[in-house]
């Protein structure tokens, strides 16, 4: 089930509410390391209403040392992937 389509058809069967619970049960709190700036980074998809992101220990969500990081704005922690 690697195509985007089939696996919202097979999300649709399984249900939203139940594929929300077991995501969360498996995923909240999650923790990795940030590529940029080295430091213990969680995943938290509760706070920011089911999109996840990641931030420190502490709560921090930005991260200083991302390339997105600018005069603009502080870019995000990014995790270590496989």
């Amino acid at each position: 089930m690697s195509d985007r389509a089939g696996w919202v058809k097979w999300l649709q069967s399984y249900g939203a509410g139940k594929f929300f619970d077991a995501f969360m049960s498996n995923a909240q709190g999650a923790k990795s390391v940030c590529v940029h700036c080295a430091q213990d980074i969680f995943l938290d998809i509760a706070e920011g209403g089911g999109v996840p992101d990641w931030k420190t220990a502490d709560g921090d969500y930005g991260c200083a040392m991302s390339p997105e990081t600018s005069s603009e704005g502080t870019g995000s922690h990014f995790p270590e992937r496989l």
